[in-house]
């Protein structure tokens, strides 16, 4: 592994996968963020009270002088973010509107702050529960969503299929034989693939170099994320910086 590159935190990787609000929450707390959509994604209910606190009075995000008008906009974003965040999660795209028209018209017509509260909560209790059922949907074993999940929160780590099959306690062999039985993959392959979406995003929504990005997801070197990018892309990282990259979204120093 090279050294004296920047490590690129997994909560800024979930902030930057899961869409970019520009200015809007730029003065909110980036690990509060990156908590909520990673329990969103997971499925988990604290993602409600996580949603609920960027509604409270604390946040730093104005966009109108009247407290009602700018909480419905507040709701809005919040909203509007989630939604990207479960399409780009491969959740389908006409479902995760479909609740987030619902609910955003309802708040348009709200009358009150306590009621934009609490369709807030709706809305993400409804997206929790979308998200539970699109993973029952897949119907894949408790096995095979353990090592999922484990790929999803340790991507940017050195994991092997072996570490995985010793914490649940089975031989690596008849863990390869259940993951690529019921996903058509291998387990190399699939956190390869992860780290590759992880990687076009990086590519084109930060100037972090081709190193930077290398070392934070665990590639051996910078010549073998090149490769393997190549492999899976059909780019090289620097022409799908290139092609790709989005002048409106910042990130690291741009140094290539």
């Amino acid at each position: 592994m090279e050294t004296g590159r920047r490590i690129i935190s997994i909560d800024e990787i979930v902030k930057l996968t899961c869409g970019n609000a520009e200015n809007v929450f730029s003065h909110n707390n980036t690990d509060d963020e990156s908590r909520r959509f990673r329990y969103l994604l997971n499925g988990y209910i604290r993602a409600v009270d996580e949603a609920d606190k960027l509604m409270g009075p604390e946040v730093k995000g104005k966009f109108s002088e009247d407290s009602l008008r700018n909480m419905k906009y507040l709701f809005v974003v919040n909203t509007g973010l989630a939604s990207r965040c479960m399409i780009e999660a491969g959740i389908p795209k006409d479902t995760v509107r479909s609740i987030s028209d619902d609910y955003i018209r309802k708040a348009d017509v709200a009358g009150s702050v306590k009621e934009i509260h609490a369709i807030n909560r709706e809305v993400w209790t409804a997206f929790v529960d979308t998200v539970r059922t699109f993973k029952k949907e897949r119907a894949y074993s408790k096995t095979v969503w353990i090592c999922l999940n484990y790929i999803d929160s340790h991507f940017t780590e050195k994991i092997t299929l072996d570490s995985v099959a010793g914490s649940l306690g089975m031989s690596s062999s008849y863990l390869a034989t259940v993951f690529k039985r019921e996903t058509g993959k291998t387990f190399l392959g699939c956190l390869t693939e992860k780290r590759i979406e992880v990687s076009k995003a990086l590519l084109s929504k930060t100037n972090y170099s081709f190193a930077d990005i290398a070392c934070s997801l665990s590639f051996c070197s910078k010549s073998h994320f090149a490769k393997i990018f190549k492999k899976y892309t059909g780019y090289t990282p620097m022409e799908y910086r290139i092609k790709f990259y989005n002048t409106d979204l910042r990130g690291g120093s741009r140094v290539i």
